[in-house]
């Protein structure tokens, strides 16, 4: 049998877009209108799963180029009973799926779309991502995480439990901004923040009770510090990312963006438990990063799939 670009189109769309089973997308065919029914030959229960590769062929990563805000995350996935990285690069208008056997420096530099970026990156403090010389901003989602679980675990951390009022209070206050169509956070408010910050770490180094663990004698290495010590180290060296969305409006309090874009991955890894192959978890990868992308500029999936079918992929808008 031979089925049309639309017949195709559809297979696809629910099986990379909607995410359903191979199985149920041949039954919901089966089920619609039934043409086949005059020649006898149902589709077969892989047709949805033979054609993403053939689909993928046709199409090409979407490339971020140099835009203002950029967002980047990774998640594991399983590929033949092994644990793989889908790493994605998104911005409100593009995204771009990657998969790779590892999660270190040298898939990132495999990837190859963070070198010749010059925006702002939003990341997860990940140190790989900081080897880049573009501008970055961390999510601060994760910091309320984590300072939420110091004080919940410790009650001789006081910092911690000031820290996440003045994070919130600096969201509430940027959004406020936002909302009168501000350019930019008051400057005097800026200043205040940044002071109420620097003076929380430096009671928290002087007071809170969690100094750096010193190095025993006749020992090597780096000394293991404590969670709490860590953080407050992290959060005084990089106050500039911690802080960025006070002053560049369009930086975000955290990395949602990502996280979102790979929700839908896991959700399919959930339906399908693995990948049987690399082949099709790169074919997912490089179709799923299409069809996100003209979801995000509005397009039409369906007709856009047809005319990939047809041999006429449309392109997005990469500016």
């Amino acid at each position: 049998m031979q089925y049309g670009p639309g017949v195709l189109a559809f297979a696809v769309y629910m099986t990379q877009y909607q995410l359903l089973s191979y199985q149920r997308t041949a039954e919901v065919l089966n089920e619609l209108g039934r043409p086949w029914d005059l020649i006898g030959y149902p589709p077969a229960r892989r047709t949805g799963g033979r054609h993403p590769p053939r689909g993928a062929s046709h199409r090409d990563s979407p490339r971020t180029r140099r835009r203002a805000v950029a967002y980047t995350d990774e998640t594991g996935r399983r590929v033949n009973g092994n644990l793989y990285w889908l790493h994605v690069l998104s911005t409100d208008r593009l995204t771009a799926y990657f998969p790779h056997p590892k999660r270190g420096a040298e898939t990132l530099d495999a990837f190859g779309l963070l070198a010749p970026f010059a925006g702002v990156l939003v990341h997860d403090h990940w140190s790989a991502c900081q080897r880049y010389s573009c501008w970055h901003a961390f999510c601060n989602a994760h910091h309320l995480r984590e300072l939420t679980a110091i004080a919940e675990r410790s009650l001789s951390q006081p910092w911690a439990t000031d820290m996440i009022a003045l994070l919130c209070q600096a969201n509430a206050l940027v959004g406020e901004a936002q909302a009168q169509d501000l350019k930019a956070l008051p400057t005097g408010d800026a200043k205040r923040l940044r002071t109420r910050y620097d003076t929380i770490f430096t009671e928290a180094e002087a007071e809170a009770g969690d100094p750096p663990r010193p190095r025993r004698p006749g020992t090597r290495g780096r000394v293991k510090q404590s969670q709490a010590c860590h953080l407050i180290r992290r959060l005084r060296e990089h106050r500039n990312e911690v802080l960025r969305f006070l002053t560049d409006r369009r930086v975000p309090f955290d990395n949602n963006q990502a996280e979102r874009d790979l929700r839908r991955p896991k959700l399919k890894q959930k339906v399908f438990g693995c990948f049987r192959s690399e082949t099709g978890g790169d074919a997912f990868a490089i179709i799923r990063s299409c069809l996100s992308t003209r979801r995000k500029q509005s397009d039409d999936l369906f007709n856009s799939l047809v005319l990939t079918f047809q041999g006429q992929p449309p392109m997005p808008q990469l500016e």
